[in-house]
């Protein structure tokens, strides 16, 4: 026999590619489902007793779709919840009379909320359960007693919620759409739906968060939660000047991201993304029907995309980090974190260094990047503490007093790096 028989001729070739792409294919639909596997096994005996699940249970199952399967679709559903409550006119007014949803302060509440929410979702909040598979996996802390982080999220949120007066109602509401529209996205623009586990899940995981905000009379399952809601949107969800301002601000800070010819179709199609009852109560103009059909076939593709041709993803996707912190102490400052994601201006990163810190000013001086979308001073760049979150009038208030309500909620003090009198170590 030749040796040159098994050479690829020029028929062979494409038959090559093909069963290459069938491989891949193949590659894609035995693992893409894995871990949902492996999460439904691990809990199976929870399916038959749902109300058994504990918040701790929920986080480990939530975690499957929030940092693994569909995260695009769960982050910015939750980044889309936050605005469906400025559709609210009593919530509106609140947050027009605040002054930070002005241009130079809403980028900061963005990336203020999305610390906080994230912290809650990925940071145990049980000291007495195991963690999630995945926090004992890349945090390198042992046992979750040494992690208050989510306690002092939940804390710093109700010291700066106690500023206002917000009604329990629109707490519930604004809860609901956090529990239920990443629900409503994953079914909408992700490459598989929620399982009935993973609907309980996240319901039980926010109705304990909801009941550390002191959230009365939540509902008793999500079916009545989602139906209550329903209920308060069609009624409570009417036009205002107010809605109308902070979509518009909304609108133009999203915006800001991107080059100026690309603005205008970008906010149509925002637009698009909501329903009749949001866009009427933002007071929005209506949009063709062309754009409406743009938007269904991009999730179409998206959904198609990522059930038949991504494979899983190799890494988690974190908004903060998890890991403990690490590298040289000084003692007279405190430890801090830099976020893993920017939103339209780098609130808490830090500064590039070396080479980087040189390409970074050369490409400001030639005018390639703004100033404001480089870390800073302006940005906080030494990064951020959760008991400083919130409006810069307030970052320094309020430190002693959401310590000691998360120790009390935790059943123990905060310790460690987490604490006040901890000390400056490597970020992340």
């Amino acid at each position: 026999m030749s040796p040159f028989t098994f050479l690829p001729s020029p028929l062979s070739t494409p038959l090559a590619v093909l069963l290459l792409a069938l491989s891949y294919l193949l590659f894609v639909r035995l693992t893409r489902r894995r871990l949902y596997n492996h999460v439904h096994r691990k809990y199976a005996h929870r399916v038959a007793d749902l109300d058994a699940l504990t918040p701790a249970e929920a986080q480990d199952i939530m975690h499957a779709t929030l940092l693994w399967d569909t995260p695009s679709v769960v982050f910015n559903a939750l980044s889309f919840a936050i605005v469906r409550t400025y559709a609210i006119p009593s919530i509106s007014r609140i947050l027009c009379g605040t002054k930070e949803l002005q241009s130079d302060t809403v980028s900061k509440r963005y990336m203020d909320t999305a610390i906080i929410v994230a912290t809650c979702s990925t940071c145990p909040f049980n000291t007495k359960e195991p963690p999630s598979d995945f926090y004992a996996a890349f945090s390198g802390i042992e046992g979750t007693a040494a992690d208050p982080r989510a306690y002092v999220a939940i804390a710093r949120m109700n010291w700066l919620h106690e500023h206002y007066s917000i009604s329990n109602d629109d707490y519930m509401f604004t809860l609901a759409l956090i529990v239920f529209l990443p629900i409503n996205w994953a079914k909408r623009f992700g490459w598989r739906a929620l399982s009935p586990l993973e609907v309980h899940a996240r319901y039980v995981f926010w109705r304990h968060i909801g009941e550390l905000m002191h959230i009365r009379d939540i509902p008793g399952s999500p079916a009545e939660f989602e139906a209550w809601a329903e209920q308060y949107e069609s009624r409570c969800m009417v036009p205002a000047d107010t809605n109308h301002a902070l979509a518009e601000g909304m609108l133009n800070e999203l915006a800001s991201a991107l080059p100026a010819f690309a603005r205008p179709l970008f906010k149509r199609l925002t637009i698009c993304m909501m329903d009749e009852r949001m866009r009427r109560a933002m007071k929005l103009p209506a949009q063709p029907r062309a754009l409406h059909a743009l938007v269904d076939v991009s999730a179409a593709f998206v959904r198609f995309a990522g059930r038949h041709l991504l494979p899983p993803r190799p890494y988690p996707y974190c908004v903060v980090p998890v890991k403990a912190y690490t590298g040289p102490k000084r003692d007279d400052e405190v430890a801090r974190m830099h976020p893993l994601l920017k939103v339209t201006k780098p609130w808490y990163l830090p500064r590039a260094t070396g080479i980087w810190r040189a390409l970074e000013n050369v490409t400001l001086v030639l005018g390639l990047r703004a100033a404001d979308d480089i870390p800073g001073p302006k940005f906080d760049d030494e990064g951020y503490r959760l008991e400083e979150l919130g409006p810069a009038r307030w970052k320094n208030s309020g430190h002693a007093d959401v310590m000691q309500k998360a120790g009390e909620m935790m059943g123990c003090p905060v310790q460690g790096a987490w604490a006040r009198d901890s000390t400056k170590a490597t970020s992340y």
